[in-house]
C-alpha cells in the first residue's frame, strides 16, 4: 500500500535519575533510537513534574539530587515510528509514552527506504511455491529447477513440512552434477544423457541439504532479508508455524516489493507534503556496483578467454574493445559452439571437475570478435537502485553492465548487491 507522508511525534516520560545498565535510561533511549536509524530524538529537562503515585518533583538547580524529569521528543515518519518503538520496550519500564500526529510546516527527515512499512514475508512471497516429494527423482528436480530458473529447490515431506533443500550446490557436491542447469538445453542429447548419467535411480532426498535454511512467513521483511543476505541466498524458503511450506522469498519478489512500497508514496493530497525533504541524497548505481568485473577482450582468441569462463560458467563473459567500450558477452554454450567434437567433450569434462584447469583445446585459436553475442542492455551509474530494480525485472536479467555515457565498462549491477544496498536504505 503506497505511504503518504505521515509524521508523528513520540513523547517518553522520564526521571532523570532512571537507570540502565549503570548509566542513564534516557541515554541509553537515545542511543537505541540513533542505533536503530530514526531520524533524530531531544531530551529535554523539565523544571518540575509528577507522576502516578508521586508527589510534586521541583527542578531545583541547588538541589542535584532531586528527581528532574525529562522527556524525549523523537519525531519521525510514522512508518518508521511503527517499526521501531517495539525495540524500546525492555528500555520504557512503566514511562508513559505517547504519540501523535503533526503537521509539518517544513522538515528534513531520513529518507523512508524501500522497506520500511511493517511489511511481513507472506505479503511478498510466491505462492504457492515450487517443490519436490522427498521420494521424487533427482532428474525431476533438476528438471524442475532448470524450468522455473531456481536455484533453490525445496524438498518437502508426506505432511507438506519442509525436509531439505536442493541447490547448485548439493548437485555439485553430492550428485557430482558440476554443469550449470542453464547449459543442459545447449547440449546434444549424448552429451546431456552423459552428464545425466550419474544421477539415474537417485533420489531428491539422496542429495538435498537436511538442515535447510528457511524463514517464517510471519517475519517482517527486513528481518528476513538480513537473514538471507547472511545465508548467501538468492531464493529462501517460507513456512509456517507448523513448518509447512507456504511460499519461496526471492531477490525478484524482494524487488518487486521495493517498487511496489514507494511507488506513488508522495501524498499530492497533502499540500504540506513537499516541505518533508529527505536528508540523504538518492543512492545512485554508481554508489554500490561491482566495480571489479572479470571480463574479456575483443582482440583475445577464445582459448585465452576460457578460464574466465570456467571460473564462472554460470555467467557470460563480458567482452570489452581496445578503448574499454563493452562490446558484448560470451557464454559457455557459444564457446561450445565453436569447438569441434573433440574440444567441445574436453570443456565439458572441464566443468565437472572440483576445480578448473588450463586447456589446450583443437579451434580454441579463433577470435572472440566472432563469438561475442550483441551487447546486453545496460544502465548508467547515476540511474537510482529503483530504476535498477526496474531494470532488472523488465528484462527478467540476473545482473546489468553499468556504461559510462561513451560506453565505456565501469562495473556490473546484480540482483543480491542491489537487495543489499535497498535493505541499508531501510536500517
Amino acid at each position: 500500500m503506497p505511504l503518504a507522508d505521515n509524521v508523528q511525534r513520540v513523547r517518553i516520560y522520564l526521571s532523570r535519575d532512571d537507570q540502565w545498565e549503570g548509566g542513564a535510561r534516557y541515554l541509553a533511549i537515545l542511543e537505541q533510537l540513533r542505533r536503530s536509524g530514526a531520524t533524530g530524538a531531544t531530551a529535554l529537562q523539565g523544571l518540575a513534574g509528577f507522576g502516578p503515585g508521586q508527589r510534586s518533583r521541583l527542578a531545583a538547580p541547588d538541589r542535584p539530587d532531586q528527581h528532574q524529569p525529562v522527556v524525549i521528543e523523537w519525531v519521525d515518519r510514522a512508518e518508521r515510528v511503527a517499526r521501531l518503538l517495539p525495540l524500546l520496550d525492555s528500555l520504557l519500564g512503566d514511562s508513559l509514552v505517547t504519540i501523535e500526529e503533526i503537521p509539518v510546516y517544513r522538515a528534513t527527515l531520513r529518507a523512508r527506504g524501500p522497506f520500511a512499512a511493517d511489511n511481513t514475508v507472506g505479503d511478498v512471497m510466491r505462492s504457492p511455491a515450487p517443490q519436490i516429494a522427498h521420494d521424487a527423482p533427482l532428474s525431476a528436480a533438476i528438471a524442475a529447477m532448470g524450468e522455473g530458473r531456481l536455484t533453490t529447490l525445496p524438498v518437502v515431506d508426506p505432511d507438506g513440512r519442509l525436509a531439505g533443500l536442493i541447490t547448485a550446490q548439493e548437485l555439485a557436491w553430492r550428485a557430482g552434477l558440476r554443469l550449470p542447469l542453464n547449459l543442459l538445453p545447449a547440449l546434444e542429447p549424448v552429451e546431456r544423457d552423459a552428464a545425466l548419467a550419474p544421477l539415474i535411480g537417485r533420489a531428491a532426498r539422496d542429495v538435498m541439504n537436511l538442515e535447510p535454511a528457511s524463514v517464517s512467513a510471519s517475519s517482517a521483511l527486513p528481518e528476513a532479508l538480513v537473514r538471507m543476505v547472511e545465508w548467501g541466498y538468492s531464493q529462501v524458503p517460507v513456512v509456517d508455524h507448523d513448518g509447512r511450506l507456504a511460499g519461496l522469498l526471492s531477490d525478484e519478489d524482494v524487488l518487486r516489493a521495493a517498487l511496489g512500497q514507494t511507488h506513488g508514496s508522495q501524498d499530492e493530497a497533502n499540500p504540506l507534503a513537499p516541505s518533508v525533504r529527505d536528508a540523504e541524497a538518492p543512492v545512485t548505481v554508481g554508489l554500490v556496483m561491482q566495480t571489479v568485473v572479470a571480463f574479456g577482450r575483443l582482440e583475445q582468441r577464445l582459448g585465452q578467454a576460457l578460464p574466465q569462463l570456467l571460473a564462472a560458467p554460470g555467467q557470460p563473459l563480458l567482452v570489452i574493445d581496445a578503448a574499454g567500450r563493452l562490446a558484448g558477452t560470451l557464454d559457455i554454450a557459444a564457446a561450445l559452439g565453436a569447438l569441434a567434437a573433440e574440444g567441445r567433450a574436453a570443456l565439458l569434462a572441464a566443468l565437472q571437475r572440483p576445480q578448473p584447469s588450463p586447456l589446450a583445446l583443437p579451434d580454441s585459436d579463433r577470435g572472440l570478435a566472432e563469438l561475442v553475442a550483441p551487447a546486453p542492455p545496460t544502465i548508467g551509474p547515476e540511474a537510482s537502485l529503483l530504476a535498477a530494480a526496474h531494470r532488472l525485472l523488465e528484462l527478467g536479467a540476473e545482473r546489468l553492465p553499468v556504461v559510462a555515457a561513451d560506453g565505456v565498462l565501469l562495473g556490473i549491477i546484480a540482483r543480491g548487491g542491489l537487495v543489499r544496498a535497498l535493505m541499508q536504505q531501510s536500517d
